[in-house]
């Protein structure tokens, strides 16, 4: 193959006469053979996600004859629902764990830390946006689609992530997770080069999402054969196909949308590979592809197999004592009965030598309950501990709860991994669409790393030159919370490690900042009796308690009197004691408080009513009762 020039390869798009102003490097008969070849080479792990999600959906198990793998039919089937329940404990530990997107500030640059703080408002923001769009789509959150994917698809999970402008001019965040069966891709040396999204759509759906009939389309068959299918009753091949520049969205046989210039700086795509299996090569065995990025079944598909057996038998047994075999023995060797003797009360009559018995029931070998408790042990080895679940006769100890622990992060590391690299490709991709100069500002709300709402306009410029984003997701699994706070407290009375350390890697707080800050504002609100009278009187009005907040209210004023020198402190109060300071010294007190007597000012004239100033000698005061005889 000759190497071609960058106009050379642009040649087969601008040359066709559709006057774009932009360059794309591939035709619609290319990429519908790019995308052709790649889902022939990820055929076998097609397969196996199409497998793993029959145990997840709880298809109906398939008992096959020993040795030859003949379908046995008429027969009784169990079908297990531990895979289900399985996957879907998996699913609710990663939808439930703790998201964190930071920008963490370093000091380096010229920006401020407010900065960095906005650009964690920018990405909390725009998930939240994303995920209040899908929710009127009436598609599940964004975490959610991304953890079914990753733990029962497997593979690798990915989709799309756009800023998009509407016709009056505002933006609002496009993030779509993709069913990894019909991602294509081809990686280059920086990254992704381009990724398509095939699936199948009715023409009902073609026409609503971009406003062109389709009546029909042409396929290729594998024999190269093309033939007409319905659109409405088999759905249509949609190709929707990024590169760095456009994205363009079509048919086999006509354009849904023409290629469009998608704003962002490099494929506006997220792909993350789950798990640590990198795509391997052998001479020995073909296919590698089926063994990357496993989904949570890998250890335990055949496992789930043996057990759906051995539980097919054991209801097969006791189904037939229901409605067990009857043997009529006659002379003739024809004769039958009338009707069932189980469903209907039957009276029989026979000739001498005639016999109506039942076959002895069939048993299980005395070794099943031995092989079957060995199918649970390897069951739990390859998923989860039946504790997880919550099935604990007893309590657990700290050892115990450290061990399931323990045995669960295995399970999740991976799982927990891939979504991580996700969401920091969708906060990086966002952001770098953001930075283009082609947005204004969007409104964004949510609640940022420090749990407060906000709800602003973030602009570009406010997010110059600060740090790089990193992502946690952090979920909430069992653990032993007495000996996690006895080895912290060990550590903050021998000073070994600051309260930050110990809050981080001892208790494993989120945010040690903020709580520490929590700490010294009770602490704050505690230290004075003035501060504890305010926030009292404050609480009861805020109830409505006027009485009582007005009692705090003039406790408070009296305390803040008598540190002001206004009033002297009362007797318990010298020295400081209770808490309160003393009166500030050489100031002394003011006249206008101070008693008359103090300031050598006359007393005040007696006011009191003390009745008639003069009686004659002898009169009885008034009301007073006679002299005894």
């Amino acid at each position: 193959m000759t190497q071609q020039s960058e106009t050379d390869l642009f040649a087969p798009i601008n040359g066709a006469g559709m006057g774009l102003p932009f360059p794309t490097m591939y035709t619609r008969e290319q990429i519908v053979e790019m995308v052709g070849q790649h889902e022939q080479d990820m055929q076998g792990l097609v397969t196996r996600m199409e497998g793993d999600f029959d145990r997840y959906h709880l298809t109906s198990h398939v008992i096959k004859q020993p040795g030859t793998g003949e379908i046995l039919e008429n027969y009784a089937v169990y079908t297990s629902a531990g895979p289900r329940t399985f996957a879907d404990k998996v699913i609710s530990w990663l939808v439930m764990s703790e998201l964190m997107v930071r920008a963490p500030h370093l000091e380096v640059g010229e920006h401020e830390e407010d900065a960095d703080n906005l650009k964690e408002r920018f990405a909390i923001g725009c998930l939240e946006s994303a995920d209040e769009r899908l929710r009127r789509m009436l598609q599940p959150a964004l975490r959610g689609q991304l953890a079914f994917n990753d733990t029962v698809r497997g593979g690798y999970i990915g989709g799309r992530c756009l800023l998009v402008k509407r016709e009056d001019g505002t933006t609002y965040v496009d993030i779509t997770a993709w069913d990894p069966m019909h991602i294509h891709w081809r990686v280059g040396s920086d990254g992704l080069r381009w990724v398509c999204y095939k699936i199948k759509k009715t023409s009902t759906q073609i026409k609503e999402e971009f406003g062109v009939e389709v009546s029909g389309s042409y396929v290729t068959s594998s024999d190269g054969e093309r033939g007409s299918v319905d659109a409405e009753k088999e759905g249509i091949e949609v190709y929707d196909f990024y590169d760095g520049i456009i994205n363009w969205v079509f048919t086999d046989g006509e354009d849904l949308k023409p290629p469009t210039p998608h704003g962002s700086p490099r494929v506006p795509a997220y792909l993350v590979l789950v798990g640590p299996v990198p795509l391997l090569q052998s001479d020995n065995a073909s296919n590698l592809i089926k063994d990357v990025g496993e989904s949570i079944f890998a250890g335990a598909r055949e496992i789930y197999d043996k057990y759906n057996d051995v539980m097919s038998i054991f209801l097969e047994i006791v189904e037939r004592a229901r409605r067990q075999t009857i043997v009529m023995e006659s002379a003739s060797g024809t004769q039958t009965l009338p009707e069932d003797p189980f469903v209907y009360p039957t009276m029989l009559g026979t000739r001498t030598g005639d016999k109506v018995y039942t076959l002895t029931l069939q048993e299980m070998a005395r070794e099943t309950m031995a092989y079957v408790t060995q199918i649970l042990g390897e069951i739990q080895r390859q998923t989860l501990p039946f504790s997880a679940y919550g099935e604990t006769p007893f309590q657990l100890s700290g050892f115990a709860i450290t061990q399931l622990r323990q045995a669960t992060e295995t399970v999740l590391f991976s799982r927990v991994e891939a979504l991580e690299a996700a969401y920091l490709q969708i906060s990086n991709l966002l952001y770098d669409q953001f930075m283009t100069g082609a947005f204004e500002g969007i409104q964004l709300s949510g609640r940022d790393s420090h749990r407060a709402y906000f709800s602003q306009m973030i602009t570009p410029q406010m997010l110059q030159g600060t740090c790089d984003y990193t992502v946690k997701l952090v979920s909430q699994l069992p653990q032993d919370d007495m000996a996690k706070w006895a080895t912290a407290q060990m550590a903050a009375e021998g000073k070994f490690l600051s309260r930050q350390d110990i809050l981080d890697n001892i208790i494993g707080l989120q945010d040690s900042k903020q709580a520490i800050e929590k700490v010294k504002l009770e602490m704050a609100e505690q230290g004075l009796p003035e501060a504890i009278m305010y926030d009292l009187g404050s609480a009861a009005a805020e109830r409505g308690d006027m009485v009582t907040a007005q009692l705090y209210l003039m406790e408070y004023m009296r305390i803040m009197a008598m540190k002001m020198g206004i009033i002297p402190p009362a007797p318990t109060d010298q020295g400081g004691g209770g808490g309160q300071s003393p009166p500030a010294k050489g100031r002394g007190q003011r006249p206008e408080v101070l008693p008359r007597a103090a300031t050598g000012a006359p007393p005040p004239t007696e006011t009191s009513n003390q009745g008639p100033s003069f009686v004659a000698p002898g009169t009885p005061r008034p009301g007073a009762q006679g002299q005894p005889g």
